[in-house]
């Protein structure tokens, strides 16, 4: 199910609200498997945006089929809407770069991925994503529902092992 940016954001504002000051994100308790930073309106840690895995579960969550280069078959991922992070965190920016833990890293351009579900997964096929698995964290493009998307050029954006975001 493909959430609108409105829908997005009036549930991220029930999130806020019932955390302990309104606009504010909570503190991780478990281990911090992402850290946002940069041009960004909401905190909690020292000026960035941490997130365990059961913050980013407590996000809208979506989930997509697709395949890609490197896997076999479809596969059914499961986590958070880039933009619907962006929104959590009051990201305020047209372009984002990613890292990963081998210091990997993107620059993505929001604006020609505006208009589709662009995922932040955390589960594939309904199991946590571990570090060999491309995990904790795999930015990926529903290339099955969109083939448009289905491109060298955005291969190289779906950046596994994403531990990072820096707004810009």
């Amino acid at each position: 199910m493909w959430m609108s940016v409105r829908s997005v954001a009036a549930v991220l504002s029930i999130v806020f609200c019932t955390s302990s000051v309104a606009g504010s994100l909570p503190t991780p308790t478990g281990d911090v498997i992402l850290t946002i930073s940069g041009n960004i309106g909401h905190s909690n840690v020292a000026g960035t945006a941490q997130f365990d895995r059961a913050m980013l579960d407590a996000l809208p969550q979506h989930q997509f089929t697709t395949t890609s280069p490197w896997t076999e078959g479809s596969h059914r991922y499961e986590g958070v809407l880039l933009k619907a992070l962006l929104l959590a965190v009051g990201a305020q920016s047209e372009s984002v770069t990613l890292k990963a833990l081998n210091d990997y890293h993107v620059t993505l351009e929001l604006a020609p991925i505006a208009d589709y579900p662009v995922l932040v997964a955390i589960k594939s096929d309904g199991k946590a994503m571990r570090v060999r698995d491309k995990g904790p964290l795999w930015l990926l493009y529903p290339m099955t529902d969109y083939p448009e998307l289905d491109t060298q050029k955005n291969h190289l954006k779906m950046i596994w092992q994403l531990d990072r975001i820096e707004i810009e």
